[in-house]
């Protein structure tokens, strides 16, 4: 092969090195406050002591656990506790857990299983605090399926965002530059998580990713998802989570944001038309609130949300004809591209009828 070939392709290859590298260290558990124990890391949290974090693999199907059966203690092991959690923070039936046999090879694809717990208790029913699991691509792109965090614990103390860091560095690590996973649009609380505190950008919906779901969670509803996109890569991630751990992140100006133009299920199509370059979409303040005290509203809202997003996000939804009933292979993915990505996400506490909880879509490009 040529030269003048070889010499873009080695300088190509130089600068990946280099940009992951800086990737490795931005990412790295120590500016985090972690600190090396074995496999895996161990932080000190108020309240709660040091807390380990772990991943687990295939050998944790022989590591002695428990969990807690009315009132006792039923002995089993790690990742067989890992599957048990899953149903107990998500609300799932069996048939939707990822079971031991999967958990124990995701290592082996470059994705990873991790745990939190408290270190003086052990990772148990009693001392187990969150877990995180991702599945590995030659894409280069992690695939992370589920969080999960102990429902006394969540949005107080970050673990969730300190699992998704550690993820984030494993991913480098094992040779990915990017991570993408799912999440329910009507939940603010992920959206925080994963706009705000993480810096994702969401660039597609997906319709009824899961088909209906039936859960404690979620009760039967439609299983529309955003994608989240992490590029871990990115000097704008590294800042972002790096303003978050040294508390400089203030988020968006709920009172910018409330300037935007607004988009409903009956100004879509025209506000699309004029291409701005930022607009709001409105969620529930709280969806469990809501599908409470109103589900019928609730999945109302859900089905409104489809409509009013269509005109500005790629929708992807499943495509199918006369022929494909019972047969695969006639069905396929329908894409409708759009031109706007979910960019943040701002939740006002002292909007005058109460909480109020906005998306902001910035066309790509610019307006114009």
């Amino acid at each position: 092969m040529p030269d003048d070939i070889i010499a873009p392709e080695r300088a190509r290859e130089t600068r990946e090195r280099a940009d992951d590298e800086l990737a490795v260290a931005a990412l790295h558990p120590e500016r985090f406050g972690f600190r090396r124990q074995r496999d895996g890391w161990r932080r000190p949290f108020a309240g709660l002591g040091d807390v380990v974090f772990a991943p687990l693999g295939w050998q944790h199907a022989q590591c002695p656990s428990y969990d807690l059966v009315d009132g006792g203690r039923e002995p089993i092991d790690a990742l067989t506790l890992v599957v048990r959690l899953q149903e107990r923070v998500w609300g799932m039936p069996a048939a939707e857990l990822v079971p031991v046999n999967i958990l124990a090879i995701l290592p082996d694809t470059g994705g990873s299983v991790l745990v939190a717990y408290r270190e003086e208790m052990g990772f148990n029913g009693d001392g187990w605090l969150g877990f995180a699991i991702a599945a590995g691509g030659r894409s280069g792109t992690l695939v992370s399926h589920m969080l999960g965090v102990r429902e006394e614990q969540r949005g107080t103390r970050d673990l969730g965002w300190h699992l998704k860091v550690l993820q984030g560095y494993e991913a480098l690590r094992s040779g990915h530059r990017s991570a993408v996973w799912t999440f329910d649009p009507m939940r603010g609380a992920n959206a925080r998580l994963n706009l705000e505190k993480l810096g994702t950008t969401v660039r597609e919906l997906t319709l009824d990713k899961y088909g209906v779901l039936h859960s404690e969670l979620y009760g039967d509803v439609p299983s529309d998802r955003f994608t989240a996109f992490w590029d871990l890569s990115a000097a704008t991630t590294h800042g972002r989570l790096e303003d978050v751990r040294t508390r400089r992140y203030l988020g968006p100006d709920p009172e910018v944001v409330r300037a935007l133009p607004e988009i409903t299920l009956d100004n879509a199509s025209a506000i699309a038309a004029s291409a701005p370059k930022e607009v709001r979409y409105r969620i529930p303040a709280d969806i469990d609130d809501l599908m409470n005290e109103d589900p019928r509203r609730a999945n109302l809202w859900r089905s409104e949300m489809r409509a009013a997003l269509g005109p500005f996000v790629t929708i992807k939804s499943a495509r199918s004809d006369d022929r494909s009933a019972g047969s695969p292979i006639d069905s396929g993915v329908s894409i409708r591209p759009g031109a706007y990505d979910v960019t943040a996400f701002v939740t006002d506490e002292r909007a005058p009828g109460g909480r109020e909880n906005w998306y902001v879509l910035r066309r790509r490009g610019g307006s114009r």
